[in-house]
């Protein structure tokens, strides 16, 4: 790298120069300086520079060619003239100047720049460096500090007390050919290079850091580094002084762990409140469809009471099996640390025209009541099943619907399923070969273009309305990304919005029909003539369970207390025990056992039927003693019905199995 001054040169011909010599092969690191008040402060520093190229109007004396010569007496001056002659020539080559060219002869230069860098002129600051450095040595080879020169510019290696070469195990050789950086492990050129930058400022007088050194091996220290400016021979130079921690770098460590717990707290109390946040904005439309629905069918009179009560009631089943299957799922799944786009999201199969017919029914009463015409459309699906999360699904399409409603006065809604056909596939952005899409449209208020693209972020609400809270489309495409899909937005003011949610048609081979909310098996259940014997201190659970526990077995028998289970045990032949994890704040484990050991009652299938979230330890000791565990969610009751079914038709029970 080749360091030119140019002085009152103009930016032109600056140009034409630089161009000239890179077309050479010649790097340079260049500064233009034009007034005497610049020339005068670069001469603090003016050796850093190879060579000066120098303008000025011809005059007898040549004042600012004078000045700089004396003040640049070993670094080769060129003299760069619009108007060249044989008498200027003669002129500025008495007054200083190693050479002169116009700006005709340009091409000219890099070989007398060749020139000049090569004369033995340039090797008297090396050599004033060596002794000075042997000196410098001599004074601090015995201090028990590891002590490095650097230059201030390259960072290249300098100088190496005897103590700095024996610890790091390099060579003198080895050292010429590193930086600053390369002793450094933690700092690149750049930032090392703006690390130092108050020094070489004079803004600070030293910089102390703590920071890993390399050793030759590649064993890594932590050493506490104090860096300062020295200046000789007018060159600036970044002397380093390392000291050893190894001994007390346990404290940077502990420092290190509690900044991790620290941080770890913050974002774990982030997630925390987000995740509330997120659970209040879902809850609230399925509550508010529910209760909507409730009120529309005691509104009724009573000769109308029994019409369309299917359909409402329809609605309120779904709204609340929403709800339960989204406590389940996202709260269970938070206790588990694990995020909404984790790469195992679990997976149904989804009845696409079933799946958004009941959507449909759940905001028809809203439709209704604002007096806003709602269509829904499936005709154009070339798919039954997708594997998809049924949960996420929902959430999507009921905070989507949700706003369609919110944001329309008058006009309608449009809710549209359909597959999409190859070309428009490849307008989307999902990676897949088959999709299907879920359309919202509306007749509201519209979004600006402006902010199309700026809805999706967290508490963005745009500016024509100040609804909301801004989290139902963060949570959208937040919940879209981890399906595989994405949501496409087109809007327009006073004319509508058009949502959009495309996902991928995965296939999915359907296991089992539902009818009416119920699984129907292969064959039909038939009435069993079993008693069960249901064990839960809730009487709003004991009384829901026992009805409808009765549609398939003939007796079934509720308490809410062990000693009435004890007491039911022995006045009444139990076929199947059904009891809760947590009985007045105290667990069936005591129960569960004594009726194992007992002759009379250890071959009665016991199943533990528990929304508590277990741990693995708990769920060993349950199946010492119960045959099952079966975890209270969406559809569980049908879960349970089946188990207990199966027990019956086996003449040996699974002691070692638990269904989720």
């Amino acid at each position: 790298m080749t360091h030119l001054l140019f002085i009152s040169i103009s930016d032109k011909n600056v140009s034409s120069i630089i161009k000239t010599l890179e077309s050479n092969e010649i790097d340079i690191d260049y500064l233009v300086l034009d007034s005497h008040e610049e020339i005068n402060q670069e001469i603090i520093d003016h050796s850093y520079w190879d060579a000066i190229i120098l303008s000025e109007h011809p005059s007898k004396n040549y004042p600012q060619l004078t000045s700089v010569v004396e003040k640049f007496s070993d670094i080769p001056i060129i003299f760069f003239t619009e108007d060249y002659s044989n008498q200027l020539f003669t002129e500025v080559m008495n007054h200083g100047a190693n050479d002169c060219i116009s700006v005709s002869d340009t091409p000219k230069l890099p070989p007398i720049l060749r020139r000049e860098l090569s004369k033995p002129r340039v090797k008297k600051n090396n050599q004033n460096l060596a002794e000075s450095s042997d000196l410098l040595s001599d004074i601090v080879d015995l201090s028990t500090d590891n002590i490095f020169l650097f230059h201030s510019q390259n960072l290249h290696y300098c100088y190496a007390n005897r103590t700095a070469i024996k610890h790091l195990a390099y060579s003198r050789s080895e050292l010429d050919k590193m930086t600053a950086p390369d002793i450094y492990s933690e700092y690149d050129f750049d930032s090392f290079s703006d690390l130092i930058h108050p020094l070489l400022q004079n803004k600070r007088s030293t910089i102390n850091i703590c920071t890993n050194v390399i050793r030759k091996m590649g064993v890594v220290h932590p050493a506490e580094v104090q860096l300062k400016k020295i200046t000789h021979e007018n060159r600036s130079y970044i002397l380093a002084i390392n000291k050893d921690i190894s001994d007390s770098w346990y404290k940077v460590r502990k420092l290190n762990r509690q900044r991790s717990l620290t941080n770890s707290y913050i974002n774990k109390h982030k997630q925390k409140e987000e995740l509330l946040a997120n659970a209040a904005h879902d809850m609230r439309t399925s509550l508010q469809s529910i209760i909507l629905s409730n009120k529309l069918l005691f509104d009724k009179q009573s000769g109308e009471f029994q019409q369309g009560f299917d359909k409402f009631q329809k609605a309120i089943h779904f709204s609340g099996k929403h709800l339960l299957n989204y406590i389940n799922e996202f709260f269970d799944q938070s206790n588990d640390k694990e995020e909404i786009n984790s790469p195992t999201l679990t997976s149904t199969s989804l009845n696409l025209r079933s799946f958004t017919k009941k959507l449909f029914l759940v905001f028809k009463p809203i439709a209704q009541r604002n007096e806003i015409d709602f269509h829904f459309e499936s005709s154009k699906l070339n798919h039954t099943y997708i594997a998809t999360n049924q949960t996420y699904v929902k959430r999507v399409l009921k905070n989507l619907l949700s706003n369609a409603f919110k944001f329309t006065n008058e006009g309608s809604v449009t809710f549209e399923v359909y597959s999409l056909a190859s070309h428009e596939i490849a307008n989307t952005k999902i990676k897949t070969d088959d999709a299907v899409a879920f359309k919202i449209k509306d007749t509201g208020i519209g979004i600006p273009k402006t902010q199309q693209k700026t809805i999706f972020g967290r508490h963005k609400r745009t500016e024509n309305t100040k609804k909301g809270s801004g989290l139902g489309l963060h949570i959208c495409q937040k919940l879209s990304k981890s399906l595989g899909g994405e949501i496409e937005v087109k809007s327009e003011i006073k004319k509508g919005t058009t949502f959009t949610l495309y996902l991928p048609a995965k296939e999915s081979k359907s296991i089992s029909h539902k009818k009416n909310g119920h699984v129907t098996q292969k064959k039909a259940i038939q009435n069993q003539n079993k008693t069960i014997l249901i064990i839960d201190d809730s009487e709003v659970h004991n009384l829901a369970i026992k009805e409808y526990l009765k549609y398939t077995f003939d007796e079934c028998i509720a308490v809410n207390t062990l000693s009435k289970a004890y007491e039911e045990l022995s006045k009444t032949e139990i076929d199947c025990i059904v009891s809760d994890y947590t009985i007045k704040n105290n667990t069936c484990m005591s129960f569960l056992e004594e009726i194992s050991n007992n002759t009379h009652y250890s071959d009665i299938p016991k199943i533990v039927y528990t929304g508590k979230k277990l741990c693995k330890t708990d769920r060993d000791t349950i199946l010492n003693f119960a045959n099952t565990i079966i975890k209270k969610k969406a559809g569980s009751y049908d879960t349970l019905t089946n188990t207990i079914i199966s027990f019956f038709r086996k003449h040996n029970y699974n002691n070692s199995s638990l269904v989720e």
